[in-house]
């Protein structure tokens, strides 16, 4: 009975590591797999343990070296869910990020182990690269995608919530709403890190990979990420789109001034014509005098 149970459980796991595989395998390199169990969940033990099956039964190096590429794509995709609907102080985030890292750095090592036994891995090298970098893409618009969402919540609360709160003057809810923006923008700072810091990491073990591809294909990928790295600059020189300024009620004295100035204009004519007929009135009486 005992035998039959682990039978079963070991089929079990093998079937959820098979489909695993082939839904992968059916997605294109541009687009992320589902991400399935994320490592927030208590059965991502399953997942994890469908992978090491994969592993356990790929034997050639090589094969192994594009499994890793495949996980990798994976845990990209964790790393989105996890981000959309968790946010970036997660604590399954950073167990996807390291499990990232892992998937890279042992694609890199196997690549380089080949290297040292004196196979050519110039194509191996180059084929594990092209594909990481359609991931890394995606990778990269997600922190992208989670950082507008970020400001655009901010913008919300700062050009329409707290701008009511303020015109009706609700000190509670100015305080709330404060505390929000202070909230955002230091989730919008440690965004930022986080993703500075992957990719630095991602970097140092994908430029392993790119060491051993020929000269034309290194060439070439210096040049792609040199034009990459003029459109990032390019789009950070964009200005941002500042929020909109709040409405201020204009003093009523401002607009009555015209008023006073017209007031003032009769006045003095007022004096410049009563200055006139005194003076044509002590003209007619010296007229008269004489």
């Amino acid at each position: 009975m005992k035998k039959t149970f682990i039978s079963s459980t070991f089929a079990l796991v093998a079937l959820f590591a098979f489909a695993s595989g082939t839904a992968f395998a059916q997605g294109t390199q541009t687009n992320l797999p589902s991400a399935g169990l994320t490592p927030e969940s208590s059965f991502y033990f399953l997942d994890r343990l469908g992978e090491n099956l994969r592993q356990f039964f790929t034997f050639s190096p090589e094969a192994k070296a594009k499994l890793q590429i495949e996980f990798a794509g994976e845990r990209i995709a964790e790393i989105k869910i996890i981000v959309e609907k968790k946010g970036v102080n997660a604590k399954g985030l950073a167990i996807a990020e390291s499990l990232l890292q892992a998937n890279v750095a042992y694609a890199a090592e196997i690549v380089v182990e080949e290297k040292i036994a004196g196979k050519d891995v110039a194509a191996l090298a180059k084929t594990l690269n092209d594909e990481f970098d359609a991931r890394d893409k995606l990778l990269e618009q997600t922190f992208k995608d989670a950082e507008a969402q970020l400001k655009a919540q901010r913008k919300e609360i700062k050009t329409n919530l707290l701008a009511e709160a303020r015109r009706v003057g609700d000190t509670t809810q100015i305080a709330l709403l404060e505390g929000q923006l202070k909230d955002i923008d230091q989730q919008i700072d440690a965004l930022g890190q986080k993703k500075d810091q992957l990719e630095d990491s991602l970097q140092n073990e994908q430029e392993k990979i790119e060491d051993e591809m020929s000269e034309d294909d290194q060439k070439e990928e210096l040049e792609q990420k040199e034009e990459q790295e003029a459109e990032e600059a390019a789009e950070a020189e964009e200005p941002e789109e500042a929020d909109e300024p709040e409405e201020v009620e204009e003093p009523e004295e401002a607009v009555e001034q015209p008023e006073a100035g017209e007031k003032d204009n009769k006045k003095d004519n007022s004096q410049n014509s009563s200055s006139s007929n005194q003076g044509d009135q002590n003209t007619t009486k010296a007229e008269d005098n004489e």
